[in-house]
């Protein structure tokens, strides 16, 4: 694969990231605000144990699972683009598993 190709991927998937992510930080924030009727725990001293593991896993849930959808939203967008799977997914072990990624 050429390296400019690598780099372009990266970009794109840097780009897809941080937006999924900004939307994934908003929704988990303002879910909490609803739920717990008050701001997350974020370097409160005052927060308990409890309402800062749950916020921890909460956040943690959020962003991964909104890494995945980064990521396959981008090799759907890559693979529309260029008309071949990122680098990174065209390795015999992730092939079956990028043409899974990319199908929804």
């Amino acid at each position: 694969m050429v390296i400019g190709a690598k780099i372009g991927w990266k970009l794109v998937l840097a780009v897809f990231t941080m937006v999924v992510g900004l939307v994934a930080n908003k929704a988990v924030t303002t879910a909490w605000k609803i739920g717990a009727g008050g701001k997350p725990p974020k370097g409160s001293t005052e927060a308990g144990y409890v309402e800062v593991v749950s916020w921890a896993v909460a956040s943690g849930a959020a962003a991964a699972v909104a890494k995945r959808f980064a990521e396959q939203r981008a090799a759907q967008y890559w693979l529309k683009s260029t008309g071949h799977l990122p680098p990174g997914f065209e390795t015999e072990a992730v092939k079956g598993a990028a043409k899974d990624v990319v199908k929804a």
